[in-house]
């Protein structure tokens, strides 16, 4: 008669190992703060700008001690704006003073438009609540068999130069428009896709996709 095979030292190691792994283990939750606008909206907005700025005619500063006033600017990101177009002056080869009595040259930025526009479009069942008898109301997944979400983001800037000493507007006084869209697909409910004319978000979710495939 066989007497029965006591187990090794190794297996009972391992198994007491694993007892102590599943006693051990516990969740971990961690709560992550999203600041009250999107990335690519102020992205969006900020290459917006910089398309209008890249259309001002900023040649004729060129040698000149400018000051830039910003009094008659109000916009979202208007420091950003502001900080792009001292950038811009300075390529252009003004020389930018902080004081208004050192300048030559004064130019007043004003703003006809830096915001976003979004719309969406839905082929199949929105999201809706149900009226269930003796169960109150039940809400409805979207059953979306096309849906589009679409985002422009628009600035538009005027510019006006003015000599310091005589208040007399000089020959530059010009604008500048650009744009930026970041469009959002979904088909069948499953199948999604992006296209944006920003290089930013472009690498951003191009980088996402790639580690997922990885």
């Amino acid at each position: 008669m066989c007497s029965p095979k006591r187990p090794s030292p190794g297996f009972l190691l391992s198994w007491m190992m694993v007892a102590i792994g599943l006693m051990s283990t516990g969740c971990h939750t961690s709560k992550l703060t999203e600041p009250p606008r999107t990335v690519a909206e102020m992205v969006m907005l900020s290459h917006a700008a910089d398309q209008a700025i890249a259309q001002l005619d900023l040649d004729p500063v060129q040698g000149k001690k400018v000051f830039l006033d910003a009094s008659y600017f109000e916009s979202v990101d208007g420091k950003y704006v502001i900080g792009a177009l001292r950038e811009a002056i300075a390529i252009h080869g003004g020389i930018l003073v902080d004081q208004l009595d050192a300048s030559q040259w004064v130019m007043e930025l004003r703003n006809r438009g830096l915001g976003m526009d979004t719309r969406s479009a839905l082929f199949g069942l929105p999201a809706m609540e149900i009226p269930v008898p003796f169960a109150g109301r039940v809400a409805s997944p979207e059953l979306a068999l096309y849906k589009a979400n679409l985002a422009d983001s628009i600035a538009s800037f005027a510019v006006v130069v003015y000599d310091r000493q005589e208040g007399l507007m000089l020959a530059t006084a010009t604008e500048g428009e650009g744009m930026s869209k970041f469009n959002q697909y979904q088909l069948l409910g499953f199948i999604k896709w992006r296209s944006t004319d920003v290089r930013a978000l472009r690498s951003t979710y191009s980088t996402l996709k790639q580690r997922l495939l990885d």
